[in-house]
């Protein structure tokens, strides 16, 4: 797969699967703009831990909830590199409330985050993915965007949501610009958050209800975007692509 000189966008990407993204973006040769919101330490590590790569990289805050904020990422982005060649939409929100609990003002920060805001940084993309030769989107999903789970409602319909923007994209996209869009839809992944998040039992407990007997790790989610950003996935388009060891067959 040939990444050299390529730019790409990954939201979200100072931790877990965006990070990793970055990191082998990198490695393969392309420039990569990392954006965050708000997490001032974890950007340091990412800045540490991608200091080889520094003339390659572009570090951006913004909240992409935010539509100025959004629209001021593309300016810095068009004024350092003059184009994009692939935006992964990765950056999410997710917190369990049970359907009853749920305010209305935590379901719309989840949609905002995890619908709005990445229909945002589709549409002003555009005009920088245009002068791509080989221009991609990937919606970074969730297995729970098909499958239902209690105490998930806001994140369940969120995701299933950006299946089908990931949808609406391909089709209206494609014909106009040759944009390919597609989801990738990891199930459970080992990064440092859900390390932090659950016990090594219910991290066990988990693994033993998958058919391949593990848990999802970060690099499962980046070889399958690596892929879709490449020119082998010229023909495909519009797909939903789980990578989750075979959970959703139980």
């Amino acid at each position: 797969m040939n990444f050299k000189d390529k730019v790409f966008l990954i939201t979200g990407s100072t931790s877990g699967i965006g990070q990793g993204i970055a990191k082998a973006l990198l490695e393969e040769g392309a420039k990569v703009v990392i954006n965050y919101a708000h997490n001032e330490e974890n950007a340091k590590g990412t800045k540490e831990l991608l200091k080889e790569y520094q003339d390659r990289t572009l570090f951006i805050k913004a909240d992409i909830s935010n539509e100025k904020n959004v629209i001021d990422m593309y300016k810095k982005i068009e004024e350092k590199f003059n184009k994009l060649d692939g935006l992964v939409n990765n950056a999410v929100y997710d917190k369990i409330f049970a359907i009853e609990e749920l305010s209305v003002e935590e379901y719309r920060k989840e949609l905002d985050v995890n619908v709005i805001a990445r229909w945002m940084c589709i549409k002003y993309a555009i005009p920088l993915l245009k002068k791509s030769n080989m221009p991609r989107i990937i919606n970074i999903a969730s297995r729970l965007g098909t499958k239902p789970m209690e105490d998930s409602v806001a994140y369940c319909t969120s995701e299933a949501a950006t299946i089908m923007l990931t949808q609406c994209c391909a089709l209206e996209l494609t014909k106009k610009y040759n944009i390919k869009t597609n989801t990738v839809s990891p199930s459970m992944t080992l990064t440092p958050f859900a390390k932090k998040s659950y016990t090594e039992d219910e991290i066990k407990q988990t693994a033993m209800k998958n058919p391949s007997s593990r848990l999802g790790e970060v690099e499962d989610t980046v070889n399958a975007v690596l892929f879709l950003l490449s020119e082998k996935a010229d023909y495909i388009n519009g797909e939903n692509l789980n990578v989750n060891g075979g959970i959703l067959l139980v």
